[in-house]
């Protein structure tokens, strides 16, 4: 992948990566700084940080210092991939955290293939469940509002979910399966 991406950066390209983020820091900071050198965007879908709720924690909750998250993302289908689940699913739980309660602990994170679908995020003060969302039933155009962001930051706008967001959000995942090894 890191290849690819080098080749397309050095060829003047932007670049849309679909998640999990797998590359190491030191791969992923060569590449955010050949990106600003070549002022291109390289943009990781994490297409549910668009749920209009999520935007919606983003203001609400002031960035969750106090709070708790947790979330449950779970598939009937089998692992075609080959990622296990807490990259694959996680990745989308961690990101919504990352993005609109950054501040917040996490007190669940549930991830698995050949399981009843389960798509839900929640946070939490001590003891009270405060918000969820179920993004199962979400039928928003998070992907027009995804590639909407994209195009908005080719134009010098910034896009949000870049590589820096990616490796967060990877750092997290590697956390939690050190805390729970799979």
């Amino acid at each position: 992948m890191a290849a690819m991406i080098e080749a397309a950066l050095a060829a003047n390209l932007h670049v849309v990566v679909e998640k999990p983020w797998l590359c190491s820091p030191s791969i992923t900071n060569a590449l955010l700084d050949l990106a600003r050198k070549r002022q291109r965007v390289v943009a990781i879908h994490y297409q549910y940080c668009f749920l209009k709720e999520v935007q919606d924690w983003r203001r609400e909750f002031n960035r969750g210092a106090g709070y708790r998250f947790g979330g449950r993302f779970t598939v009937s289908r089998r692992d075609h991939l080959g990622i296990n689940a807490m990259d694959e699913l996680g990745s989308h739980l961690l990101a919504m955290r990352e993005h609109a309660v950054p501040q917040s602990s996490v007190s669940e994170i549930g991830c698995g293939y050949e399981m009843p679908e389960e798509r839900r995020i929640w946070v939490e003060k001590p003891d009270k469940q405060t918000a969820s969302i179920d993004f199962l039933a979400a039928k928003e155009p998070i992907i027009q509002r995804f590639i909407a962001g994209v195009e908005a930051a080719l134009d010098g706008t910034g896009f949000q979910f870049g590589l820096d967001f990616a490796l967060r959000v990877a750092g997290e995942i590697e956390a939690l399966k050190i805390r729970a090894p799979l």
